[in-house]
């Protein structure tokens, strides 16, 4: 095993080592890199030898350490089957290309060299052992050679030692008379070159380091320096021993004011550093400490301070503070606090000042309310009256006027009878008067009965309903279809009424403002509630009325009549129309009532 510290050298020395192998007759089976392989086929070329012809006889075989190491690594470390199987096929192949049953084979190798390198210490030293394994079943001489660079740090010396041990021979890199042939002397010097490499080594790292630390010292030092943010260092004293431009600068200080002072002087609160200096003494590190500094001239600045400590033997001896400036930030939130308090003020008044509003609003509405049940109260009373009104003129005119027309009748009668016997002229006479106060007594009578039909009060609504379609009908020339419930009984006076005057009022205008040849009217019974429909086949209504009607802002009198006697019955309106006809549909409590009167609410 040779060690050598110069590329050149060892290469000189492998030419004139494998040149003698191949003048002998014998192969040499070189396993190197590339530059290696390289170099010793041209020194090999430039002394004469017939290389093409050893290469083409087999007796020169040149491999390349790393793709040979491919060939039977295995999970980072060397198989022995498969290193059996590669290296020994390539052994045999060259002693069978040999000349002379005393020929040799020589093997020199690097692959130990290229895993040391790849720092795959434990896999070198397998390989070495795997070389010496196959010398037992292979004829051959082995040459390793370690560039002596590789074993430059103190940690190789066990490994060095152990890849010594699996070789019979070892040359140094450098040779001296005075170690002689005697191998443990030779060792030893050789572990001597390694340790003497290893503590340079370590010297120029080390020198290297200390270099590299100075030079990362006067960065921070630089950085810290001119760092945006206030940075400044205490002993343990709490006596300021250094600080950067951008505190001075935040403070107002100069280096002379500041550095030496007891940092407890520039903050207002003074128990801001006790505090801090506790939790560095414990061990701690401080974030975001919140605390105000004196600034020169009087003024204060609010900060956030992150500190921590140096520890030497166990001991803090130095502490640093680096202070963030929130003064901005805190007087902004004091702007917005102070906003914030003003708005919520201005919120809380004019909370107060809608509450107000709302109470006007609120007795402003029960006032309109009071004044529209007032008033809804008085239409309901005045369509009662007006009820009871017709009903007694409808009565007079029955009972006093039609009966002063009959005896009228009576009378034109007897005396047409005594005028005949006078004078046939003045006999016709009398009868014409006779007939045109029948006319008149029928006209009465229907007036009468239209005002207040008697069958209304004496038979109940049905019969009203029918008797006033079928006079409608021959008044109007309208043809009317009614459809009432089989079984309708007689029901609440004023509700029979309500119902009557709505259907009086529908046909009425739909007779004056619908021009439908038909009407249909339908009184039904569902859950608990009388619905009447009523629908024509007419014009229909515009949409700019119809959008009224559904506002509660009915046009005409008739339509605000029928919406003032449903709402007494706690009714519904609803009024449908386009251009094939209107619908008009009601809907009642079958235990409606008439809403009392507010007179009638105060005396119950």
């Amino acid at each position: 095993m040779r060690f050598y510290s110069d590329d050149s050298v060892y290469l000189d020395t492998l030419y004139r080592s494998v040149e003698a192998v191949l003048k002998g007759g014998d192969a040499a089976i070189i396993i190197a890199t590339e530059p290696h392989r390289d170099g010793l086929t041209s020194r090999l070329e430039a002394s004469g030898l017939d290389m093409s012809r050893a290469i083409e006889d087999g007796r020169y075989v040149s491999l390349d350490a790393a793709e040979t190491l491919s060939r039977f690594m295995s999970g980072g470390a060397p198989d022995p089957a498969s290193f059996a199987n590669v290296i020994g096929n390539h052994i045999m192949q060259a002693r069978n290309a040999t000349e002379g049953s005393g020929a040799r084979v020589s093997a020199f190798g690097e692959m130990v060299a290229v895993l040391w390198a790849e720092r795959k210490f434990d896999a070198a030293v397998a390989l070495e052992q795997l070389w010496n394994q196959l010398a037992e079943t292979h004829s051959f001489t082995l040459h390793c050679a370690y560039p002596m660079k590789g074993f430059d740090r103190e940690e190789h010396g066990e490994y060095f030692l152990k890849i010594c041990a699996e070789h019979s021979g070892i040359v140094p890199g450098e040779t001296r008379t005075s170690w002689g042939s005697d191998q443990d002397n030779i060792l030893t010097a050789t572990y001597l070159q390694h340790t003497t490499q290893a503590l340079e080594t370590e010297k120029v790292e080390r020198r290297e380091a200390e270099k590299l630390l100075r030079r990362r010292e006067a960065e921070l030092a630089e950085l810290l320096e001119n760092a945006p943010e206030g940075v400044y260092q205490t002993g343990r004293d709490q006596r300021i021993l250094w600080a950067n431009k951008a505190l001075l600068r935040l403070f107002g200080y100069s280096a002379e004011e500041y550095i030496g002072q007891n940092a407890a002087a520039f903050y207002v609160h003074d128990d801001v550093l006790p505090n801090i200096w506790e939790k560095l003494t414990s061990g701690e590190e401080v974030y975001n400490f919140p605390a105000e500094f004196k600034c020169k001239g009087g003024t204060t600045r609010h900060v956030l301070i992150h500190a921590n400590g140096l520890w030497e033997e166990g001991k803090l001896v130095r502490t640093r503070y680096f202070i963030h400036d929130v003064t901005a930030q805190k007087e902004m939130e004091s702007a917005l606090r102070k906003a914030h308090d003003e708005l919520e003020m201005r919120v809380i008044e004019r909370t107060a000042e809608l509450e107000q509003k709302n109470l006007q609003i609120l007795e402003q509405a029960e006032k309109l309310a009071s004044t529209n049940q007032g008033l809804r109260n008085l239409s309901a009373r005045l369509l009662q009256v007006q009820d009871e009104e017709r009903r007694h003129i409808a009565r007079d005119l029955h009972d006093s006027t039609g009966q002063t027309l009959a005896f009228l009748t009576m009378s034109l009668s007897t005396l047409e009878s005594e005028a005949r016997k006078l004078s046939p002229d003045l006999a016709k006479r009398l009868a014409d008067n006779a007939e045109l106060v029948k006319q008149v007594s029928v006209e009465l009578r229907t007036l009468s009965y239209l005002l207040h039909p008697p069958l209304l009060d004496e038979v109940g609504l049905g019969s009203a309903l029918h008797w006033f379609v079928d006079g409608f009908g021959k008044r109007s020339g309208i043809r009317v279809d009614l459809e009432l419930p089989h079984n309708l009984g007689r029901m609440n006076r004023d509700l029979e009424t309500a119902i009557y005057r709505v259907v009086q009022e529908c046909l009425t205008n739909i007779h004056r403002h619908s021009q439908s040849p038909v009407a249909a009217i339908r009184l039904s019974e569902s859950a608990g509630k009388f619905v009447l429909e009523v629908t024509d086949q007419g014009k229909g209504i515009d949409r700019q009325n119809l959008s009224r009607i559904a506002s509660s802002c009915a046009p005409g009198v008739g339509l605000r009549g029928i919406r003032e006697r449903i709402q007494n019955f706690q009714g519904d309106l609803e009024i449908t129309s386009d251009a094939g006809g209107t619908r008009i549909k009601i809907v009642i409590p079958m235990d409606g009532n008439p809403m009392p009167s507010q007179s009638e609410t105060m005396a119950m």
